[in-house]
């Protein structure tokens, strides 16, 4: 039968008083460690966005939602809400042909990608000013070839270069970080349709609305961007914006723009109306 008996230390052991002060000390240098990791991550987070930008958690101050906090179909303006519209199943519409009694209606139709107008034009897809293209391409060119706004802004020492409603910095489902990139919504009224995105790295909202101009004299379609700090510092902000690519005024371009687009370009010129006026006219000579 087998018999256990106490060890006598010889100077090179440890007694258990001497392992419960080394396992105390231990878990104080464990503790202090755990204390730092938590005020550097805190920084560095408080470094990677501007002072006060709000998140995720955040979205209910500006944009309706529900008890269950999930988006309301419908806005203040009985709009309807498309959340994360560019990564959607696809759609297609168009703007209203209507504008009032004494008014010249448009021609524009938009999708679910980019800054959102597709197409738009007098009269018919026949007259256009942004060249028409059938849904599916539509899909594939609009975020490149339509409207783009590209923003350069600084805080204080800190500046950022940003794309709103870049297709590069779209939340693909599934993603880890998904959080860090911009929140998208579109509206659809009754006249007019809107994009916003809240850029929460930057602290700035853009908001893009377009709607049919009525009661004027001429076919009109009105598009305004709107910049907004939320941030709770000072934003210094310079931008370019508006259509990447237009066509010129000279008749039915449509199919000449899709059977001989390159060498329809060589009679693309700019002129002026008379001697007294600089404004330019893009037109087909």
């Amino acid at each position: 039968m087998a018999s256990y008996q106490k060890i006598e230390q010889n100077g090179h052991g440890s007694d258990v008083s001497d392992i419960s002060e080394k396992k105390s000390s231990m878990l104080k240098v464990l503790g202090v460690i755990g204390a730092i990791a938590i005020v550097a991550y805190a920084v560095i987070n408080h470094l990677a966005s501007p002072s006060g930008a709000p998140t995720d958690n955040d979205l209910a101050n500006v944009i309706a939602v529900d008890k269950s906090g999930k988006v309301r179909l419908y806005d203040e303006y009985d709009r309807f809400v498309l959340e994360d519209f560019d990564i959607k199943p696809t759609f297609s519409s168009f703007l209203p042909g209507v504008a009032g009694i004494y008014g010249k209606p448009v021609w524009s139709f938009y999708v679910n990608r980019g800054q959102g107008i597709a197409s738009f034009g007098t009269e018919s897809k026949d007259y256009p000013i942004m060249e028409f293209n059938a849904a599916n391409k539509a899909y594939q060119v609009t975020p490149f070839d339509g409207f783009r706004t590209f923003v350069q802004g600084s805080r204080g020492k800190t500046s950022f270069a940003t794309e709103p409603f870049s297709p590069a910095t779209s939340r693909v489902p599934g993603e880890v970080d998904a959080s860090e990139k911009p929140k998208r919504f579109m509206y659809i009224g009754t006249n007019d349709m809107e994009i916003r995105e809240f850029d929460f790295a930057n602290g700035l909202e853009t908001s893009v609305q377009y709607y049919v101009l009525p009661n004027a004299d001429f076919s009109s379609q009105v598009r305004r961007t709107t910049f907004t700090n939320i941030g709770k510092t000072d934003l210094t902000l310079s931008a370019l914006d508006g259509l990447a690519k237009m066509e010129p005024d000279g008749g039915r371009l449509d199919g000449l723009l899709k059977d001989m687009g390159r060498t329809l370009e060589g009679w693309f010129g700019v002129y002026h109306a008379d001697d007294t006026l600089t404004m330019p006219y893009y037109r087909l000579s």
